[in-house]
């Protein structure tokens, strides 16, 4: 093979490269908000304040539970422990997001869930939170 004919090769997947790595980059910078604001919503249920977890949430959720019955569904998942969080799927069309992953809690439990969030106005609010993955299991510890 001849010297020019290998740089061609090697420049044209160098390009291929930088092109598929700026896809992957502008995929995750998109979503960033997505994620963010799972990750506000995990970081605000550990301070224990349910007024301050209520609010995290869409006005869609406000109509179906209250700021009591909220709190007691972090506790029992034990939502008000994640240390740290994993999500490997995320998306969003138009103003509903998803991310989906694990949260890792205090003990070391890892816990498979996916969260929906709703846009509305400036912020992503979350809107369901779904525990229910095959092989998990939200009671109490």
């Amino acid at each position: 093979m001849k010297k020019p004919t290998l740089f061609i090769i090697l420049g044209v997947l160098g390009g291929f490269v930088l092109f598929v790595g700026a896809i992957v980059w502008v995929v995750f910078y998109a979503t960033s908000g997505v994620t963010n604001a799972a990750d506000r919503f995990f970081a605000t249920a550990r301070t224990g304040d349910p007024k301050a977890i209520y609010a995290a949430t869409s006005t869609q959720l406000h109509g179906v539970t209250t700021p009591e019955h909220l709190d007691g569904f972090i506790k029992q998942t034990r939502l008000n422990q994640v240390a740290d969080t994993n999500w490997n799927s995320r998306s969003f069309e138009n103003n509903i997001g998803n991310v989906q992953g694990t949260v890792t809690l205090d003990d070391g439990s890892v816990v498979p869930l996916s969260v929906q969030l709703v846009k509305e106005g400036a912020d992503w609010k979350v809107s369901l939170i779904d525990t229910t993955q095959a092989g998990v299991n939200a009671g109490v510890k």
